[in-house]
């Protein structure tokens, strides 16, 4: 298997693919993630989160599986 998709940066590329899918189904249930992220792991997490979903947003990036920009 390959190690990169053990690695973290592939976990937090799939948990910020999963906050655009929910951002187009409903973008308050992405938001209350983002919320239970800055409580269980603190700002700082949160706050990349925030921005990688915002930037890949940008992009254009809807959350398809394995599409990173």
């Amino acid at each position: 298997m390959d190690d990169f998709n053990w690695s973290e940066e592939y976990r937090h590329q799939c948990e910020v693919r999963q906050i655009l899918r929910w951002r187009v189904e409903d973008r308050n249930k992405a938001m209350s993630h983002i919320e239970r992220v800055r409580e269980q792991r603190g700002d700082a997490a949160a706050k990349q989160l925030e921005n990688d979903a915002r930037s890949q947003w940008n992009k254009g990036n809807r959350g398809i599986k394995g599409e990173w920009k």
